[in-house]
């Protein structure tokens, strides 16, 4: 039995520290960072079981020699995930990314010494997301995609009616508009509309 209890107490010894490290970032960046700052909580399940699977499939591949191409396919496959049911904004989208890629970095530190400078990468990263996020807030301007049906409005001279419809329509005070692109089999524009927030809401 003493082998057995041996490689078990090795085992967890190589795994606790990694997967703890990893358990933190993900906290912080999931509950103490995008939790607080939005209020679309359905990504949050998402977000965890991503984190977990990555982190395992990082942590069994990193005992194995695998070819770069082979991992490289593996975290594209995970970078590019999509769900079917709902299209992801950017900003969503982004923290899946970057929660994904710190599985992967937690996953595959083998020893103390790159433990160590993946921890300091994963607070970087997670300063850098903290200090843009606070930056965003504090800003009073931000940004929206919306599909716009009055394309008269679009004309050169209708800036100001531009404006007045869509501050009117989004009740919000637009300052600037920008095309995307324009429909006119459905007399309908993609437009981003520049507005100034009311009470910091992200």
């Amino acid at each position: 039995m003493e082998p057995q209890v041996t490689m078990i107490v090795h085992a967890l010894e190589s795994l606790l520290p990694r997967l703890g490290l990893d358990l933190v970032c993900a906290w912080v960046l999931v509950q103490g960072i995008y939790v607080r700052l939005y209020p679309r909580r359905e990504y949050v399940f998402t977000y965890w079981m991503l984190n977990l699977i990555t982190f395992s499939v990082a942590y069994v591949l990193a005992g194995v020699r695998v070819e770069m191409g082979l991992s490289l396919g593996l975290f594209a496959v995970f970078g590019i995930l999509r769900y079917r049911t709902e299209a992801m904004r950017i900003r969503d989208l982004t923290y899946l990314f970057v929660i994904i890629g710190m599985a992967i970095l937690n996953g595959v530190a083998n020893t103390a010494e790159s433990l160590l400078r993946v921890a300091l990468i994963d607070g970087t990263v997670l300063a850098v997301v903290a200090l843009l996020e606070m930056r965003r807030q504090g800003s009073t301007e931000d940004t929206m995609v919306v599909r716009y049906d009055r394309i008269e409005l679009l004309q050169e001279g209708q800036r100001d009616a531009l404006l007045a419809d869509l501050s009117k329509r989004l009740g919000v005070e637009c300052l600037r508009v920008g095309v995307e692109q324009v429909d006119l089999m459905h007399d309908s524009a993609e437009v981003v509309v520049s507005f100034r927030r009311r009470g910091g809401l992200p």
